[in-house]
């Protein structure tokens, strides 16, 4: 994050850290809670990510997210929803989960409506049910004054290797480390707390699959 901060030198910064995401009065507690039992740690960041932009708004930048450049000029259009397509060639027309708004947006209370529905037991894949697949299709569904920025701007590098080569300005670099597993365990507790949890989230995916073969 620290790329951010020396970018930005004259934003106010909040750090949202494990306190914050054990002790918040989320409207999805339930669902985050769920998530983070199962170790699907995607799913609990973009519940997070909706919670605290539709309270607090402004700009979320992922913790595995190098900047490299100051972004405030993408502002200048005044807007008040950002997302960001997650790559034009890949996957379709994928979207990242909002990465910017205004406080009380209505398509954030959208989000979280929905969302804060869903029985924990019942809750898919982070992508399909809180990301990007999601958002894509309310998108489409409800048509919000949206601006969608390219991909280049924040993902120019796409997880699966697809790198950009095109002529514009580059804001950001993406990681991607619970995706492509970047990321270490600091101790043997930490690794048994994983396996536990890739356990347990290996019973979810069964009951989604049941689920799946009744309907």
């Amino acid at each position: 994050m620290r790329s951010w901060v020396e970018r930005h030198p004259d934003w106010d910064y909040t750090l949202y850290d494990n306190a914050f995401l054990e002790s918040g009065d989320f409207r999805t507690r339930r669902q985050i809670d769920e998530y983070m039992k199962r170790g699907w740690y995607a799913g609990a960041a973009d519940l997070l990510r909706y919670e605290i932009l539709f309270t607090d708004g402004g700009y979320m930048a992922g913790a595995d997210s190098i900047c490299i450049h100051p972004i405030d000029e993408l502002f200048d259009d005044n807007g008040t929803l950002y997302t960001v397509y997650e790559n034009e060639f890949m996957r379709g027309q994928l979207v990242a989960p909002i990465v910017a708004a205004a406080p009380q947006h209505p398509f954030l209370e959208l989000i979280l409506s929905i969302l804060e529905k869903v029985p924990p037991a019942e809750l898919d894949h982070p992508w399909r049910q809180t990301g990007n697949l999601f958002v894509a299709e309310l998108i489409e569904k409800h048509q919000p004054d949206i601006v969608i920025w390219p991909s280049h701007v924040l993902i120019p590098e796409h997880f699966t290797g697809r790198r950009y080569n095109g002529p514009g300005k580059i804001y950001a670099h993406q990681t991607f480390g619970e995706t492509t597993g970047a990321y270490e365990f600091a101790s043997v507790f930490d690794r048994i707390a994983e396996i536990r949890r890739n356990l347990y989230a290996s019973k979810a995916r069964k009951r989604l699959r049941a689920a799946k073969k009744v309907r």
